[in-house]
């Protein structure tokens, strides 16, 4: 039976080489046979072409990508510092508005070269509305000045304590 089997094989493939042989005679299907493999090398170079063109493209893609990955640490760490320096300049307001609270003085951190600013002062009044007299305080806003360069920082201070004393 094995070789009926391998029989009948060779059989079927005498007779496809034989059919194959006929239609490799024809030279309409050697000439059409011969473009297919043309087309088929102009496909294959054309997808090169296009595969290296589109690695090319990944490549400048993927360099964009890292650049702007930079780019987003660099600005999250100046997020970063810029809410630092937001929370220290809040600090630093609110101890300034403390310390105003606690001496009555506001002072003026424009002027750099002389220590100055602005003192609130309770005056004794006498006010006479409708033939009333009332004795009340009366707050005043009074200016203030100390040049360091002509007074030590000695007298400045103990002007400035004289100043909130009153």
């Amino acid at each position: 039976m094995g070789e009926k089997s391998q029989e009948i094989n060779v059989k079927e493939l005498l007779s496809f080489c034989d059919d194959l042989v006929g239609v490799l005679r024809d030279n309409r299907d050697i000439t059409i046979l011969n473009q297919c493999v043309e087309h088929s090398k102009a496909v294959q170079s054309t997808c090169n072409s296009d595969f290296s063109t589109t690695q090319i493209a990944i490549s400048v893609l993927v360099a964009n990508i890292d650049e702007l990955d930079e780019q987003r640490v660099a600005i999250e760490k100046q997020r970063q510092r810029l809410k630092k320096l937001e929370e220290e300049e809040e600090k630093a307001q609110r101890k300034l508005s403390f310390y105003a609270s606690v001496t009555k003085i506001i002072p003026d951190l424009e002027t750099k070269s002389k220590i100055c600013g602005r003192i609130l002062v309770y005056v004794a009044a006498l006010l006479c509305p409708y033939n009333y007299i009332v004795n009340r305080d009366k707050k005043v806003v009074e200016k203030f000045e100390f040049d360091p360069a002509k007074e030590d920082a000695f007298d400045i201070c103990n002007k400035t304590w004289k100043m909130i004393d009153q």
